[in-house]
């Protein structure tokens, strides 16, 4: 990800950098071994000054010389710096036209799409054509282009605030809105719950999507939110049950919560915890965590394990003593902390990029801006000559020699 580039990405061997070595290794060429200065054309324009008695011819013959050699250097920078901006914005050119065959989006809307990640490329730490590929994973998901508008700009927080591959951000934020049947104006809240959980817990924003992946499906069917969710996972994480494993065991929870329900209630020993509430729904799982909780304090190790055996198998019970470890309060206390958690992702982004890095990375962002713009007055033309080479020349030449 942008993050993690460095000027060297931005300005490679096309660009500036290679006239910069151009011009050292021009200077080292008029240097002799010991260091000190060869200037062959200084000894020509001072033999010549001997001649002539004008000491003027001098200044002459090196003005002359470092004229001849800093015009080679220039000519050869602007032709790799147009080299460059021809490459950056083919790459911007062929990630919209992907959008553009996934989505469907033409015209007016595929134009504001392109405005969209070209704004996010000139004031983000990711370029353009980053945004625009974070744009074709959405369309993949089927998502519209209102909907990749309200979304795009989290799913890059997330990349940043996560340190994540962009396609990894997107992947997780589309597929688990849609696992906790969530719309995509609500990317935002999904990215900030992601991001607190990850300050605020022992895991990372891929390890909750490695836990999602197990059980987002069955816990959204539960009625548990990405909130509720995120806690839970967030308890285990906390005392190393973490990532896919976690969300195995919370999973196994909701099942054998589910297959050893009777007249909508399970069995803890000899007590009764209700699941179902009287309309038929789940409970709030944090209830019944706190009611399972009741039933089984101040019981012995043993006897607490009996209990618990009565509905629950040895795949689930391993995370819901962990969760009970933690204590129904605990993970309330967390959930609420995340309902309340907006704006965090933005803020975990910005100071992962309160740096050099993250400096020189926005600058090579702004950099391929300035090289779209130029790069939108190169392109009908270039288009043109390269669609005339290959539609008349090249027909031209075959011809001839058949």
């Amino acid at each position: 990800m942008a993050g993690n580039v460095t000027i060297d990405a931005k300005l490679n061997e096309k660009g500036v950098v290679t006239g910069a070595k151009k011009i050292k290794v021009s200077l080292e060429e008029i240097k002799k071994a010991d260091g000190s200065l060869d200037w062959k054309g200084v000894e020509a324009g001072e033999g010549a000054a001997k001649k002539s008695g004008d000491g003027f011819t001098v200044l002459k013959g090196i003005l002359a010389n470092l004229a001849t050699a800093g015009i080679a250097v220039a000519a050869g920078a602007v032709k790799d710096f147009c080299g460059q901006v021809v490459e950056i914005g083919k790459t911007f050119e062929s990630s919209m036209s992907k959008v553009s065959a996934l989505s469907g989006a033409t015209g007016e809307d595929l134009a504001t799409l392109e405005a969209k990640a070209r704004e996010l490329g000139a004031t983000t730490t990711f370029s353009a054509s980053q945004a625009a590929d974070a744009l074709g994973y959405m369309a993949l998901a089927g998502w519209d282009t209102q909907q990749m508008l309200d979304g795009v700009g989290s799913v890059l927080t997330l990349a940043q605030a996560g340190e994540m591959e962009l396609a990894a951000a997107s992947d997780l934020v589309t597929d688990y809105l849609s696992a906790f049947n969530m719309e995509a104006s609500e990317t935002a809240r999904m990215v900030d719950v992601l991001a607190y959980a990850q300050a605020n817990a022992n895991t990372t924003v891929e390890g909750l999507g490695m836990a999602f992946k197990n059980c987002a499906a069955n816990a959204n069917a539960a009625g548990m939110d990405v909130e509720t969710t995120s806690a839970a996972i967030a308890m285990m994480a906390n005392q190393g049950l973490k990532g896919s494993e976690a969300g195995t065991a919370l999973n196994a929870v909701l099942r054998d919560m589910t297959e050893k329900m009777d007249d909508g209630a399970i069995a803890i020993g000899d007590q009764s915890i209700a699941v179902m509430d009287a309309e038929g729904n789940y409970r709030d799982f944090a209830d019944i965590l706190a009611d399972v909780e009741a039933a089984t304090d101040g019981m012995g190790d043993a006897e607490k394990a009996a209990a618990l055996q009565s509905t629950f198998t040895a795949d689930s019970i391993k995370g819901l003593n962990l969760m009970l470890n933690a204590g129904a309060d605990e993970m309330s206390g967390f959930r609420e902390e995340l309902y309340g958690c907006a704006g965090t992702a933005e803020e975990t982004a910005k100071a992962m990029t309160d740096n050099l890095g993250g400096d020189i990375a926005a600058m090579g962002s702004a950099l391929e801006e300035l090289s779209l713009k130029i790069y939108d007055y190169l392109q009908e033309p270039l288009r043109s000559a390269v669609q005339f080479i290959t539609g008349t020349v090249v027909p031209g030449i075959e011809g001839f020699m058949t």
